[in-house]
């Protein structure tokens, strides 16, 4: 079967160990040594997940020099681990990279986003419970949260979900002294509702307008309008108290928004050293997301 009629994970039976192999095609974002096991970690740039072989030197030489290209990987599933039996690079007649898209962690001007459809209410709910959180909002920041939420969302459950950023004006914030300037959660959709989830604050997943007014103070009275270019918030912080803004998972910061808006730099992938600092938001980050430790310990607990 060509690359282009298989793009999914291939499920197979393995023999009478009754684990379950599985093929994959992908592109070999990154490759890191693990500091926990003898363990070399594969990061996988179709779906951000950690494919792990043996840290040999053999190894380290094959799966370096694989970096960037694409690949069919062979793994089976051990526990919440994924070990690769092997891996061969694709053959041009097989996978067309640019078209396919497979490295989500590199720009690619032909990606077109759109978030996924969950459906119902109950599909988002199960997202929600299955949400990492650490219970603390004093000690994390906010867009990291909201940056591993989604990106766990993205590479555990196959949703591609937006963000929603809450900005408050000057205006805002001299009447009230307000301690912030913005917030931000991940929103998902299911059928015409979109779903805030911000499991930090909320215990169940809300309507956008239920969670804009709980971050003004309560109010259903104070209107945010939902503006989609960062000067339609900057230039005209005396006209409202608040606005709002949407994008697609993969920006990290407010600067993300204005250098999209304003230098036409544009994201449509993940950056790892966003996702480095992101996973410190959350208490032992470098235990849970193994892949992505920079080698610094948690500081926001």
């Amino acid at each position: 079967m060509s690359f282009r009629k298989f793009m999914a994970v291939v499920a197979i039976c393995l023999s009478s160990n009754a684990l379950k192999a599985a093929e994959i095609y992908t592109t070999v974002f990154n490759v890191i040594e693990s500091k926990k096991t003898e363990s070399l970690l594969i990061l996988s740039g179709s779906d951000g997940r950690i494919y792990k072989t043996a840290r040999t030197p053999e190894n380290k030489e094959y799966f370096n020099a694989l970096i960037g290209q694409v690949v069919l990987l062979d793994f089976y599933k051990s526990g919440e681990e994924l070990i690769v039996n092997r891996a061969k690079v694709v053959s041009s007649n097989e996978a067309d990279p640019e078209v396919y898209d497979l490295n989500r962690f590199k720009y690619n001007e032909l990606r077109k986003f759109a978030p996924t459809d969950l459906v119902s209410y109950e599909n988002v709910s199960k997202i929600f419970s299955s949400m990492l959180n650490d219970g603390d909002k004093r000690q994390s920041q906010c867009f990291k949260r909201a940056h591993i939420w989604a990106y766990d969302m993205w590479s555990k459950s196959n949703v591609d979900s937006e963000k929603v950023f809450i900005f408050y004006t000057r205006r805002f914030i001299q009447i009230d002294e307000y301690g912030w300037w913005f917030h931000v959660a991940p929103m998902v959709t299911a059928g015409a509702e979109k779903f805030v989830l911000d499991p930090t604050f909320m215990d169940r997943p809300v309507t956008l307008e239920a969670w804009k007014t709980r971050f003004v103070k309560g109010s259903s009275k104070i209107t945010c309008p939902v503006v989609k270019h960062y000067n339609d918030f900057y230039e005209n912080q005396w006209k409202r108290l608040c606005y709002l803004i949407i994008t697609p998972m993969y920006h990290f910061r407010p600067m993300d928004i204005k250098m999209r808006d304003l230098k036409n730099k544009q994201r449509n992938h993940w950056e790892l050293s966003e996702l480095q600092d992101a996973r410190r938001a959350f208490k032992d980050g470098e235990k849970t997301y193994e892949g992505l430790d920079t080698g610094k310990k948690t500081i926001t607990h």
